[in-house]
């Protein structure tokens, strides 16, 4: 893998970094091409957000409505990024 790759390349090691390390090959490439990609770097802050969702839900002691359990920030974000996405979101539904 060379230091500068496309966009497919980047978004596979950002979702393998939410999960596992990477190798210091792997964070210096996704480090350069973060740092000219501002749609990869986007895409890098939601993986974040979605990962710590998921690792938070999938938690044993977490139940209910999963609103109840975030964090009041965490929610603001999540919120922030689906709208982002072009969703309205639950309140216009």
């Amino acid at each position: 893998m060379s230091a500068l790759f496309n966009c497919n390349e980047a978004t596979l090691l950002i979702e393998k970094r939410a999960e596992l390390p990477l190798s210091p090959t792997e964070r210096a490439s996704v480090w350069a091409h973060l740092r000219m990609c501002v749609l990869c770097r986007r895409y890098a802050k939601q993986t974040q957000v979605v990962a710590a969702l998921a690792h938070r839900l999938a938690r044993p002691d977490a139940a209910g409505d999963p609103d109840d359990t975030l964090p009041p920030e965490l929610a603001q974000k999540l919120t922030q990024l689906i709208r982002q996405a072009g969703h309205p979101g639950p309140a216009a539904s």
